[in-house]
């Protein structure tokens, strides 16, 4: 329409390239996780691992993903009985934790609450991320982790410039770099909404 002469108002212009960089912003998106998945996938993922604090990984995560919390009404916490040290590679970790805490955010109504938990159970790091979801139908409990799973309309992101569509790679992504860091991980519904668990191993002192 804008090529065409049609739009022709300041309002009407602003508006279809805020469409326009939205979109553009998405299938970047969209582009980043594929390559990610294939290089999951291929077992092509090389990483560099050192000693991480969680406390760093959370930090950035909650950070990135505040302004899409803010935005669309939705309280965003991080709390830990303590903050333990993990083997792996830092960029890796924070987007396993910058996946759960979108996808938690986009699935939780305004007013709800997103919550990140630290902790340790043995010699596992212990990451929670509880979400308001409405919880999940236990058939669709076990395919959560699956490529381009969506799942039904109370898991279906409906859009818009706040919560953009993606294209259900997200949690498999995560689980895919979870285990490349030799941990796992799990999700369950729990309160008003699903819970998802992350144990990684730390390191041998």
């Amino acid at each position: 329409a804008m090529a065409d002469g049609l739009v022709t108002s300041e309002y009407e212009v602003t508006r279809y390239a805020d469409r326009i960089s939205g979109e553009a912003t998405r299938l970047a998106g969209m582009v980043d996780d594929l390559f990610e998945l294939s290089r999951i996938t291929a077992g092509a993922m090389r990483l560099t691992m050192s000693v991480v604090p969680l406390r760093d990984v959370v930090s950035e995560a909650v950070a990135a993903e505040s302004p899409m919390a803010t935005s669309k009404g939705v309280r965003l916490l991080a709390k830990a009985e303590t903050w333990p040290t993990v083997l792996g590679s830092d960029p890796e970790l924070a987007r396993v934790v910058r996946n759960l805490l979108s996808d938690a955010i986009r699935h939780t109504p305004p007013d709800g609450t997103v919550a990140v938990q630290v902790g340790v159970d043995g010699d596992h790091a212990l990451l929670r991320v509880d979400d308001a979801c409405g919880g999940i139908p236990a058939d669709e409990l076990g395919r959560v982790f699956d490529t381009a799973f969506r799942g039904g309309p109370a898991r279906t992101p409906t859009g818009g410039p706040v919560q953009p569509v993606g294209a259900g790679l997200g949690l498999a992504i995560a689980r895919g770099l979870v285990e490349a860091h030799h941990g796992q991980i799990a999700a369950r519904n729990h309160g008003p909404g699903c819970r998802f668990e992350v144990r990684l191993p730390m390191p041998v002192s």
